[in-house]
């Protein structure tokens, strides 16, 4: 890229029209002159439009081999700035656009970034979006120089949860030969591993979980108390506790609605309610379809 197609690019990136760049100093037509490679800019002339580009001059000047340098440098400011405002799909984008073939520091606020939009849409119900972006984390965390275990810590309990919805979603890049380094300690992380284990009849880590996570007697508090008592074969109770959940004036998010459709489809089979079951279960299974759609 010479040095007039870097003008230009770096104008039209910046949304400015060749007046606005020209300014007081040139033509309009010089500028255009020197974007199309018609005209060689002196040195002053760099310094000026490196100055309304906002630029240092050195990238204007830079062999090929030292663009990305500068290129980050000139962005690296708006990286941060939108990962502290926690636009992270927005700072996603201007390290893949400025950076093209991003080095450790990059690679970081990708994978950080990777694993905040992979939550988010997990809870918004976009699950294969979701394992996108969590394989993404995977791999940027896998190519850095930095240990960065609590990324494949935290992804695996959400593929963990996953597979409890459908074996269809899975991990192309996590390893489950391969321990984890670090535990995620989380009210997700534990939440799952009470589910996981009232699975295998164990009931300790669901009645644990409340003193574990006193701050956080929400959904999950409530869901395994409801567990609790279908272990205890109290369906009838555990149906009205369900149906409060579902009456509740906090909405429930798409994922945590599909685990309270997929209990109240057993109480209601347990208490011989089969109409109750019969409208559970088709609401599971077009919750599910939603669910797993490609998005």
């Amino acid at each position: 890229m010479n040095i007039g197609e870097k003008i230009r690019s770096l104008r039209v990136a910046k949304l400015m029209t060749q007046a606005e760049l020209a300014g007081n100093r040139i033509t309009r037509n010089m500028l255009s002159a020197i974007e199309n490679g018609a005209a060689q800019p002196s040195l002053s002339t760099i310094l000026y439009i490196a100055g309304r580009l906002n630029v240092p001059a050195g990238f204007l000047l830079a062999e090929e081999g030292d663009e990305i340098v500068y290129q980050k440098m000139n962005s690296l400011s708006n990286i941060k700035r939108a990962y502290r405002a926690g636009d992270l799909s927005g700072c996603r984008s201007l390290c893949l656009s400025s950076c093209p073939e991003p080095d450790d520091e990059i690679r970081l606020l990708l994978a950080a970034c990777d694993l905040g939009i992979a939550e988010d849409a997990f809870w918004q119900g976009r699950i294969r979006y979701a394992c996108r972006f969590f394989d993404e984390a995977l791999l940027y965390a896998g190519e850095t120089l930095y240990p960065m275990p609590h990324i494949r810590a935290r992804a695996e309990v959400y593929f963990r949860y996953m597979r409890r919805i459908s074996p269809t979603l899975y991990s192309d890049v996590l390893d489950d030969s391969t321990p984890a380094e670090v535990v995620c300690h989380t009210a997700f992380s534990g939440y799952v591993e009470a589910l996981e284990a009232l699975d295998r009849e164990d009931c300790r880590p669901a009645v644990e979980y409340a003193r574990s996570y006193p701050a956080e007697r929400g959904f999950f508090t409530a869901h395994l108390g409801v567990r609790l008592l279908m272990e205890q074969s109290a369906h009838q109770e555990a149906k009205r506790e369900l149906t409060a959940l579902l009456q509740s004036d906090t909405p429930l998010n798409e994922v945590s609605l599909y685990a309270v459709l997929c209990d109240l489809e057993v109480c209601c089979r347990e208490t011989e309610d089969f109409k109750g079951a019969y409208r559970y279960t088709n609401e599971k299974v077009q919750l599910l379809e939603q669910l797993l759609k490609d998005s």
